[in-house]
Order: structure tokens, then C-alpha cells, then sequence
């Protein structure tokens, strides 16, 4: 679920503000500038309505025309963004071959709305498959040009966040739309620490040593018109003991490795794979080489 409340965030916080013309008249009182509301109705409303077409048409059916006819249905929604991460949501546990079907209403709708969402299942879907292919049509949107500031986003915080696949899937759309200024992203993600497998106290030790066996004590053993003793062995070891204390798990996504080593060789023109998973150097690289030679291209 946590994909459907990402993109009701991204589709919230990163809705377009609403222009004043500069030609218009500035009253002296200041006055409440509302958006113009959805065509479909209220939210309350045009949700209702989208749940009465899944659970008509999707729901319980496989009938192919009963489907088709649900599509056309659902073309009438993609005009309101706010209903946008309902429709995935309603769609998250059918067939892959019913996702790509949904998420082609996206494509044919074309808007940089629609584009976040494919973004969003492009980096944070659970299926591999719906990953790689929503990437794929994302891809075929943007095209040549640089993708909207807010698809920017979406792959900053599949970088930013906790998930391997997440991370992988960013980078690799970083590297195909060429995305010079995620680079310090791609540096911080693609080795990180797994915080919740962080144990505390000796966890583990390897003993490289000699045992020598000795009598430590003596117990006496008495019977009639005997006495014998019953001998406690002890153990003494000698060499070197290695513990194992409060250990952190770190992951190194090779993937984002790579797609990093490969954007940056491109860009600078020299191969950065020496510079292997140290952030340091990464970073000390990226002040003080790569950017003053990108700048030196960039000034005329």
C-alpha cells in the first residue's frame, strides 16, 4: 500500500499553482485564490462512482466485452487527477495483463500528471515486471526531452529511500534520462547501511589457539582399606580470539553501481570505476573535478 500513498502525496504536494495575470487589477484587500474545481463533481462523489465501475465491470468478471466496456467507463476518469492512486489501488492485486491495460489510460491521457503515476509504479511497484514496463512507456512519454521536475522527484525518492529495487529502478532511469544533477543521490545510494539490522553486543568470535589439557583438582575417592582420587580436568587455551561486536549491515547495490560508473564516464569522458563504492571519494570527485569541467564546457 505504501505506493498508493506516495502518489497521493506527489500528486498533492506538487499540483501546479494556480497563475494571477499581471494585466489584472491588484485589489487593496487581499482576496482567496481557489482553483477551479474538477469537472467530474466532488471527490466523495467521483470516487463512488469509480468504485461502482471496478466492482460492475473488474470485479467478480472475466468477460472480455463486459471488460472492454469498463475501459471506456474509466476513460471519463482520467481527467481528475485527485482519483488517480483510488484506480491503482483498486487494480493492485488483479492480473499483470489487467495493470498494463490500466496503465495504458495513462499513457493515451498524457498529461505530467499521468506521467508521475507511471513514474511512481515504475520505481516502487512490488512486481519487477510492472516495474520494467512501466519504466519502459515512461520512457517512450519523455522521449528526448528532460523529464517534468516532478518525475524528477519520484526517482530522488526511490534513491532516498530504504528499498534495493526501489534504488535500482531510480537509477536506472536517472541513466537513461541523463539526469546530471542526481548524481549525488546515485553516490549516497548505492552503498548504504541497514539500520534495522543493527545488533548490539558480542555477536560472534573466532578462537586460533592451542589447548593444553591439566589436572586443576583432586577429589578423593574412599572405600574400605582403599583410597583412590578422582582427577578435574581443566583446559588452557593460548592464542588469539577474535569477537565480533555491535555489527551493521551494509548493502552495496551493485546496480545503482553501475548505472552510476556508466552515466558519469559518459558525461565527464573518463572512466570513474576507480573511485569504486567510497562516498568519499565520489564526492570529493564531484566537487572538484566533475563540476568546475562541466561548467567549463557549459561557458562560452
Amino acid at each position: 500500500m505504501r505506493i498508493i500513498t506516495t502518489i497521493a502525496a506527489s500528486l498533492a504536494l506538487t499540483a501546479p499553482l494556480v497563475a494571477v495575470a499581471q494585466d489584472e487589477p491588484i485589489d487593496s484587500e487581499p482576496q482567496e485564490i481557489q482553483a477551479e474545481p474538477s469537472a467530474l463533481g466532488p471527490l466523495v462523489d467521483v470516487e463512488k462512482d469509480l468504485r461502482r465501475v471496478y466492482y460492475r465491470f473488474f470485479k467478480s468478471t472475466r468477460n472480455p466485452e463486459m471488460h472492454a466496456q469498463g475501459w471506456r467507463e474509466l476513460e471519463r476518469f482520467m481527467d481528475d487527477p485527485r482519483v488517480f492512486d483510488l484506480m491503482i489501488e483498486l487494480f493492485e492485486d488483479k492480473p499483470t495483463e489487467m495493470k498494463r491495460e490500466l496503465l495504458e489510460l495513462f499513457v493515451r491521457t498524457a498529461s505530467d500528471d499521468a506521467d508521475v503515476v507511471l513514474a511512481w509504479v515504475a520505481v516502487f511497484d512490488e512486481d519487477e515486471e510492472m516495474r520494467q514496463w512501466s519504466a519502459g512507456r515512461l520512457a517512450e512519454r519523455v522521449g528526448e526531452n528532460e523529464p517534468s521536475n516532478r518525475i524528477q522527484r519520484v526517482l530522488e525518492s526511490g534513491l532516498l529511500s530504504g528499498s534495493d529495487d526501489a534504488a535500482a529502478s531510480s537509477a536506472s532511469l536517472v541513466r537513461q534520462f541523463k539526469l546530471l544533477n542526481a548524481i549525488p543521490h546515485l553516490i549516497q545510494a548505492q552503498a548504504q547501511p541497514q539500520r534495522t539490522e543493527v545488533r548490539r553486543g558480542a555477536i560472534a568470535q573466532i578462537v586460533v589457539g592451542t589447548q593444553q589439557a591439566f589436572v586443576a583438582n583432586l577429589t578423593p575417592v574412599v572405600a574400605n582399606n582403599a583410597v583412590g582420587y578422582q582427577p578435574t580436568i581443566g583446559v588452557v587455551t593460548d592464542g588469539v580470539v577474535l569477537r565480533v561486536m555491535d555489527a551493521v549491515v551494509w548493502s552495496y547495490r551493485t546496480e545503482v553501481h553501475r548505472d552510476l560508473v556508466g552515466m558519469t564516464s559518459d558525461a565527464w569522458g573518463r572512466s570513474t570505476a576507480s573511485l569504486g563504492y567510497d562516498h568519499g571519494k565520489w564526492f570529493d570527485w564531484y566537487e572538484n573535478e566533475f563540476k568546475p569541467s562541466l561548467a567549463a564546457r557549459t561557458d562560452p
